[in-house]
C-alpha cells in the first residue's frame, strides 16, 4: 500500500517594510507597523517635493548672481596703465589673486584715478615690457577689479547650490526615515522575542 506524503505546511512571507500599505485592512498588521509605513510614505513624498523647491532655490540664486554681474560691470571701466617693470609669470599668492582665470602675466604698473595715481601689480594677457601701456578695469574709486563671472560660471554656480540643497535635505530626510525604520525593527524584533518566550514557556 502506498503511503501518502503529508501535505506541505504554508510557511507566512516576511513582511517587507517597503511593502506594507498602511491603508490595507491587513489585521496581521500592528498599529507600529502602519505608523512606519506611513513614515516611509512620507518621507519618499519629502523627498520628491524637495525637487521642486531646489529648483526655486537655484533659479534665485542665479537671478542675485546674474544682478550682482550686471552691477559688477556697471561700476567698472577701462583706464589706461603704464607697465613700470617687465612682466613675469603671477606667483600663486592673494596679492596676485585677482586677475582674470587663464591670465598667468603680471607686472607693477602706474595708472591715473581721479583721487590720484595709483600703483599695483596688474594683470596682463601676453608678456610686455616696462613703458608699455596697456588697459586695465578700475572701480568708481580706481581700485583694480577681480575678474567679473560670466553666465556660464554664474548658472554653475547656481546648479551646484541647487543640487548641494537638495542633496542634504533629502539626505537629512532618508535618514530620519532609516532611523524610524531602525527603532521599528529593534521594537518589533523585541516584541517577538517575547511573544516566543510566552510561547515556550509551560502553562501553569
Amino acid at each position: 500500500m502506498r503511503r501518502e506524503e503529508p501535505a506541505p505546511v504554508p510557511v507566512a512571507a516576511p513582511i517587507r517594510w517597503w511593502r506594507l500599505r498602511p491603508w490595507s485592512r491587513n489585521h496581521l498588521m500592528r498599529p507600529s507597523d502602519r505608523v512606519e509605513a506611513i513614515l516611509v510614505l512620507l518621507a519618499a513624498v519629502l523627498v520628491l517635493l524637495l525637487i521642486p523647491v531646489a529648483a526655486a532655490f537655484g533659479t534665485a540664486t542665479h537671478t542675485r548672481l546674474e544682478q550682482q554681474t550686471q552691477t559688477l560691470r556697471a561700476g567698472a571701466h577701462q583706464v589706461p596703465a603704464v607697465l613700470l617693470e617687465d612682466t613675469y609669470p603671477a606667483p600663486d599668492i592673494p596679492e596676485y589673486a585677482i586677475r582674470p582665470v587663464g591670465t598667468q602675466n603680471t607686472a607693477l604698473a602706474r595708472w591715473t584715478t581721479p583721487h590720484g595715481e595709483r600703483t599695483g601689480a596688474v594683470p596682463t594677457d601676453t608678456p610686455a615690457k616696462a613703458g608699455q601701456t596697456i588697459t586695465i578695469s578700475v572701480d568708481a574709486d580706481g581700485h583694480l577689479t577681480g575678474p567679473i563671472p560670466d553666465s556660464r560660471e554664474n548658472t554653475a554656480l547656481a546648479v551646484t547650490a541647487a543640487c548641494g540643497l537638495w542633496a542634504l535635505t533629502a539626505g537629512a530626510v532618508l535618514l530620519c526615515a532609516a532611523l524610524a525604520h531602525f527603532l521599528f525593527h529593534r521594537n518589533r524584533l523585541r516584541r517577538w522575542a517575547q511573544e516566543w518566550t510566552q510561547f515556550d514557556t509551560p502553562p501553569g
